[in-house]
Order: C-alpha cells, then sequence, then structure tokens
C-alpha cells in the first residue's frame, strides 16, 4: 500500500480525498497536515511516496516549500492541488519538482488518476489546466483577449455581460452553478495567466 502525505487546511476536503484513495485499496493516507509549517519536518522525518499538497494551504511561498519538499525527499512525488485551472501557477509548480497539477474541481476518478501517473513516473495535468495551456500555444501576441478563453467560459462570460444569473446560466447551459460562477470569477484571470512569464 502506497503511503500518501496530504497538505490541505480544510478537514472536510482531507476527509474527502481520504475517503478517494483509500477506498482504491492502494493508498494509506498516512499523515495529514493542516497548513505548510510541518510540511518540510514531516517529509524529512517520514517515508512518503506521494505527497498531496493544497497550494492555498501551505501560504505564499507554495512554490519554494515544493522546491524543498524535493530536495529533502527526492524520491517522494508531489501533487499540487489548485483552486483555479491556472497555466502559469502550473508551469511555477512542474518547474519547481512537483509531478502533477490537479485542480480542486477534478472527478474523483481523475484524482486517482493523477495519483497513479505521478506514482508511475509521470507527470500529471487537469483536462482544464492543459485546456488552458493549449489554446495559448498558437495564437499570435496580438490576438484578442477572448481568443484565450475555452468555448464553455465564452459562453458564460457573454451571458453574465447580458446580465444573466449564475441559476439561469447554469441551468440554460446545463452547469452546475458553482461552475459558473467558478468561470464568473475566472473572467479576468485568463488573460492575467497568459501575459505573466
Amino acid at each position: 500500500m502506497k503511503k500518501v502525505l496530504l497538505a490541505e487546511r480544510h478537514a472536510i476536503t482531507r476527509d474527502g480525498i481520504r475517503y478517494i484513495l483509500q477506498r482504491t485499496g492502494e493508498y494509506q493516507v498516512a499523515r495529514e497536515l493542516s497548513d505548510g509549517d510541518a510540511l518540510i519536518a514531516t517529509a524529512k522525518n517520514e517515508t512518503f511516496d506521494v505527497a498531496i499538497v493544497d497550494l492555498t494551504s501551505i501560504g505564499v511561498r507554495s512554490i519554494e516549500l515544493i522546491s524543498q519538499l524535493v530536495a529533502c525527499a527526492p524520491k517522494m512525488r508531489i501533487l499540487a492541488l489548485c483552486s483555479k485551472a491556472e497555466p502559469t501557477r502550473a508551469k511555477s509548480v512542474f518547474g519547481a519538482g512537483a509531478s502533477g497539477f490537479v485542480t480542486k474541481d477534478s472527478t474523483a476518478v481523475e484524482l486517482v488518476q493523477a495519483v497513479h501517473a505521478v506514482l508511475a513516473g509521470h507527470k500529471y495535468m487537469s483536462a482544464q489546466v492543459a485546456e488552458r495551456m493549449i489554446r495559448t500555444i498558437d495564437l499570435p501576441p496580438d490576438a484578442p483577449l477572448h481568443a484565450r478563453l475555452t468555448v464553455r467560459e465564452n459562453e458564460v462570460l457573454k451571458r453574465l455581460a447580458y446580465g444573466d444569473g449564475i441559476s439561469d446560466i447554469a441551468k440554460d447551459l446545463g452547469l452546475n452553478s458553482k461552475t459558473v460562477s467558478t468561470y464568473k470569477a475566472w473572467t479576468g484571470q485568463p488573460f492575467v495567466d497568459i501575459f505573466e512569464p
């Protein structure tokens, strides 16, 4: 059974991740932390196969802490969790030595796939993040900003611009209200991600 170190500040999220992983029969969440303060010490003193680390839980120095984790436990794989599909953040996380990047709105199936992939020595990125990265690869520098949004993000943005409410948009597009709220929060974010180095 593979040992998991889980760093996530919300108890209910830790419970969910633990349940998802342990029901596979392949993983044991051996240690849980609610913040980044004890992360390095725990990784130095105990052996884990994979660390699942919520970037917001470990604070503003998350990229630095990932680099330190890699240095102190080079055989341990690191799977970063993030609230948003931020390509710039994903690049930084991979640059720091993480093996995977998963958004918190991923499915249980995707979380398990990500853990399997990183433990097999592969890199893993949530489909949402990959899609956002791919959309920007072939765009000329002077492409309109809306070209950097996914088709679904464009639909939601247009509906919001027309003054439609979140619940109406969700119902009409067959989405969850939370998903529409997330897209609403992202409406300015893709532009920031694309132009950051």
